[in-house]
């Protein structure tokens, strides 16, 4: 039996009525609730075949390793707030894209590999989502840790 959640997630996924910047926002709150609770069936249901993720450790990731990942814990966050910045639907193609605050779950590969215990670390991210059969499909995801500005004074990268 499936959680009461995964049900609830899977209805925002399902086929949308109509092709628009309101039915795409809803697909990507619904993804963002299944990395939230770590829901990998919901997550697996809304990604399309092809999906891929430009991961913040720097790999690139298939559909099944990232499912994998989320089934077996090696994704997970203990805080994962987002803030959507800019949503912009050309043709069959949605793209939203924004700011996030995660705290890595210290289970995770993310709180695996931090020096500081999994400590809340600001993201940008970008998602994109394909219409297809009547639903956005979630197609592929970048994200990256948000890097520090230089200090004052300090020497251009590569001099």
């Amino acid at each position: 039996m499936r959680h009461p959640a995964t049900l609830i997630l899977l209805s925002l996924a399902a086929p949308a009525a109509a092709q628009d910047e309101a039915s795409l926002r809803r697909a990507d709150a619904a993804q963002h609730q299944a990395a939230r609770t770590r829901d990998a069936d919901a997550l697996a249901a809304m990604m399309h075949p092809q999906f891929e993720v430009n991961a913040p450790g720097g790999e690139v990731w298939s559909r099944e390793r990232t499912v994998a990942l989320w089934r077996n814990r090696g994704i997970g966050h203990d805080r994962f707030d987002r803030w959507v910045e800019s949503v912009i639907l050309d043709g069959n193609t949605g793209v939203v894209a924004g700011r996030e605050i995660v705290q890595p779950s210290v289970d995770s590969i993310a709180g695996k590999r931090r020096a500081d215990g999994g400590a809340p670390v600001e993201r940008r991210f970008t998602n994109v989502w394909l219409w297809k059969d009547g639903r956005w499909w979630f197609l592929a995801r970048h994200a990256n840790e948000k890097v520090a500005p230089p200090r004052e004074g300090g020497a251009p990268m590569g001099q």
